[in-house]
């Protein structure tokens, strides 16, 4: 059965959108990783503007994810989601076995408020920060492909 749903579909578009500026972000700082504690707070204005931009890009693509794609996913199912809390949505992802790891899920989470507020002032606490948001990028975009992957087998896109 081909699904014809329009928020799916539009919700693996705005997912893509942030993935591919997240990475634009990512390219360009590429020269600049690690970020050291002696030089985060002597990064030059496009180096910053890099790095806020991947995190707000990673930050709307986290959201995304797990505030509207699971749960349109789960619909999609005919799972019922309404009074679902987003621990139960993320358990009942896992079970199907559309996607795997709470832990990874909730660093995200965690990591992206921490670095939401702004940054440390301490600079090796940003520096790590900083870094390791950045280094979680494969593992976000690993929760997308799974369930474009998932959504693909199942041909519902």
């Amino acid at each position: 059965m081909k699904s014809n749903t329009p928020i799916l579909k539009s919700l693996l578009n705005e997912c893509s959108k942030h993935a591919f500026w997240m990475n634009s972000a990512y390219r360009k700082l590429q020269s600049s990783l690690p970020i050291t504690p002696d030089r985060v707070f002597k990064l030059d204005d496009q180096e910053v503007e890099h790095i806020d931009q991947y995190i707000f890009r990673f930050s709307k693509l986290q959201d995304a994810i797990g505030n509207k794609l699971f749960k349109s996913v789960l619909t999609e199912l005919g799972e019922e989601v309404t009074d679902k809390s987003a621990i139960d949505i993320f358990n009942r992802m896992e079970q199907l076995g559309i996607i795997e790891n709470y832990e990874v899920w909730k660093e995200f989470r965690d990591i992206r408020n921490e670095l939401a507020y702004d940054y440390e002032e301490d600079e090796h606490e940003a520096a790590e920060k900083i870094n390791l948001i950045i280094s979680k990028k494969s593992d976000l975009e690993k929760y997308l492909n799974d369930i474009v992957n998932y959504l693909n087998t199942k041909k519902l896109i």
